[in-house]
């Protein structure tokens, strides 16, 4: 913590927000807005094999979590016991792979597909870690199970199963040329893992599984149809499913799941499931037995010993993500994996150190003056029709935002944790958090709940509440400051937050009505202009190469385009609206809005290995930072004003082709 604090205090920020020393003056805003704020920051700062990534956002997280590891240290009850039980390295290497063993002699009793799908099921459900602070969650078997609000119900849960089967992160990275690298690792990855497990044939076996997860990937659908909120509700009943899909015994892998009462089901790719099921029914019993030996030992390998997680951090670590070349400090890692299990409690423990009821009050300012901001803009929107415009502006005031951490959290009442028990402690936490989520299937949702956790940086809008939801931890320098000039506070933190208040009126949130209930509330005329400006956004993101030859997808980022202009739009409204019609001073030579912008540029000032921006490109909803900040700019007649852009200048686009949805 001391070394991320260091390098957050070092930085040169002027009384009003943004460090200077990180511009270069050589570069106009009008030709590269991001680099004339960053661009002698980008000069100095060197990648190595240990440091391959650099960035804002990075040092954030990083002081988060290492801000929770030093809580988790020093906690007593159930987060000590926890944290204590994965630092105390002697007892887990003397017990090896002792703790995996029970798991591995229920799939080497498997000898049908219907037990192994029960196994499948165990580990799917009660066995499943689902951490509030991950977003890729590599799925072991080969079908997710997720309980969640009902999208046509929101004040009831209902059961999803998802298509998986893959254990890298999407289908491109086993049909991609240019992934081809990272699937042949991933197959040497998969036989080292069965050898150290002393799996029989461990190189035939890793083939056979790759092999097999690449006919499932051919099936798959793909990260942009997966963003289609209508495609992929599909509700049907159990009996139903069996009839579509008949190559899974579904009803073994509910059983194993513990939710075999449940009749009504969603699904979500639908095409997908036949040839998923179909491709579990042709497989060898004996390759579905090796794959589920390889997800067990995969899962468990960071809780381990030695070897096996040494070998399983130089695939997912190391050689997959690019992200970290030297291991994070056990203790982080300890904090790490007593926050995916017992978050709330974790959670508690950042509130009560490091929450700030000043800045949750400033914070709440601003999302109203925002919440206002997007009201006139709906309220005079020249294209949007009256109807659409009137529950649009409806289903703004009945949105929910959601500022630092929730008001109720869990306390694991009846949850055993042992200081000698590291694996032990996991699976029954997960056990314990899935049978809560079972329980609530029975009951009407409970609103009070949050999606995240506040002790991490990270924001979401959740479409089936109709809510914004901003962690408290999101809350530091150089995304929000107290003592900043509030311009700049609106284009980093405020922009953020107008993007989610945003997300609720774009092509995957606004399916969802006032009440989270999946609906089509817009006319037929206005969902095709929305659609329009849409597709004007992802050529202009589809033309970018971050790496030569390598484009950004722009189908699959362009809806977080529209909400980063619409955040930045409305963000810049609230700002002005804020300071009441007067005119701000000038600081340092920089205007208002100026400094607006560079705030904006400053936030998302990064650096990355070409390693993890593949990855980012290849799977990610999220565009590189470089085009959070350039992309929305270029589409803003504000920022055009702010900076003199002129035709000609780099950033300059003709009035026609910017993208006006808001």
């Amino acid at each position: 913590m001391h070394k991320i604090l260091a390098l957050l205090a070092a930085a040169m920020f002027t009384s009003w927000g943004v460090d200077l020393s990180d511009r270069d003056p050589s570069v106009r805003p009008a030709d590269d807005l991001y680099r004339s704020q960053n661009g002698a920051w980008l000069a100095r700062t060197e990648l190595s094999a240990a440091h391959p990534n650099a960035a804002y956002w990075r040092d954030l997280r990083v002081l988060s979590t290492e801000r929770l590891a030093s809580l988790v240290a020093e906690a007593d009850g159930k987060v000590g016991a926890f944290y204590r039980s994965f630092m105390d390295e002697r007892a887990i290497e003397a017990k090896g792979l002792d703790p995996l063993e029970p798991e591995l002699d229920a799939i080497r009793a498997a000898h049908t597909k219907k037990q192994l799908a029960e196994v499948m099921g165990r580990v799917e459900g009660p066995g499943a870690v689902r951490s509030p602070t991950v977003r890729f969650r590599v799925v072991h078997a080969s079908f997710s199970l997720t309980i969640a609000q009902d999208p046509n119900d929101p004040a009831h849960d209902a059961l999803f199963i998802g298509q998986a089967g893959l254990q890298l992160p999407g289908p491109e990275f086993y049909s991609d040329p240019k992934l081809a690298d990272l699937k042949l690792a991933y197959q040497q990855y998969i036989a080292q893992i069965l050898s150290t497990i002393g799996w029989p044939e461990p190189e035939a076996r890793a083939a056979d599984i790759v092999e097999l997860e690449t006919r499932v990937a051919a099936a798959s659908w793909s990260h942009e149809q997966m963003t289609d909120v209508v495609k992929t509700y599909n509700p049907m009943t159990v009996s139903e499913l069996a009839r579509f899909a008949p190559g899974f015994p579904w009803r073994s892998f509910l059983r194993g799941a513990e939710v075999l009462k449940v009749e009504r089901v969603i699904v979500d790719a639908k095409s997908a499931f036949p040839a998923i099921a179909k491709a579990f029914a042709d497989a060898p019993i004996e390759v579905l037995r090796a794959r589920q030996a390889f997800a067990a030992a995969d899962e468990a390998a960071p809780l381990l010993s030695n070897a096996i997680a040494q070998t399983n951090f130089d695939f997912r670590g190391k050689k997959f993500n690019g992200l970290f070349q030297s291991e994070t400090p056990r203790k982080v890692r300890a904090e790490q994996a007593v926050e995916s299990n017992i978050v709330d409690l974790v959670s508690a423990l950042y509130v009560a150190r490091y929450s700030s009821t000043e800045t949750r009050t400033r914070a709440t300012t601003m999302t109203e003056n925002m919440r206002a901001a997007f009201d006139a803009r709906l309220a005079s929107n020249p294209w949007m029709g009256s109807e659409t415009k009137r529950r649009a502006r409806v289903k703004l005031a009945k949105m929910q935002i959601h500022i630092g951490w929730p008001d109720h959290l869990q306390t694991y009442d009846g949850l055993s944790i042992r200081e000698d028990d590291l694996y032990g402690n996991v699976v029954r936490s997960s056990a314990w958090n899935w049978r809560r989520r079972v329980a609530d299937l029975s009951r009407s949702f409970d609103r009070s709940q949050w999606a995240l956790a506040p002790g991490y940086p990270q924001y979401a809008y959740v479409a089936i509440r109709n809510t914004v939801e901003i962690s408290a931890a999101m809350f530091q320098q150089p995304f929000f400051d107290l003592h900043a000039d509030d311009a700049v506070n609106y284009g980093a933190i405020g922009a953020v937050i107008g993007q989610q208040i945003v997300a609720g009126f774009d092509n995957q949130g606004g399916r969802y009505d006032a009440s989270g209930r999946l609906a089509e509330w817009w006319t037929a005329a206005d969902r095709k202009r929305l659609a329009e400006e849409t597709a004007k956004l992802s050529a202009q993101y589809s033309a970018v190469e971050p790496i030569p030859g390598l484009h950004v997808k722009g189908d699959l980022v362009a809806d977080e385009g529209l909400d980063d202009i619409g955040g930045m739009l409305i963000a810049l409204d609230a700002y002005r609206r804020s300071i009441h019609g007067a005119e701000p001073p000038v600081l340092d030579g920089f205007t208002g809005d100026q400094r607006f912008f560079l705030g904006r540029a400053q936030m998302w000032r990064a650096k990355f290995s070409d390693g993890f921006t593949r990855n980012q490109v290849a799977t990610g909803a999220n565009a590189m930072p470089f085009l959070r900040v350039n992309g929305p700019a270029r589409n803003l007649d504000a920022f055009y004003q702010a900076f003199n852009v002129k035709p000609g200048d780099a950033m300059y686009l003709a009035p026609a082709d910017r993208v006006h949805a808001w």
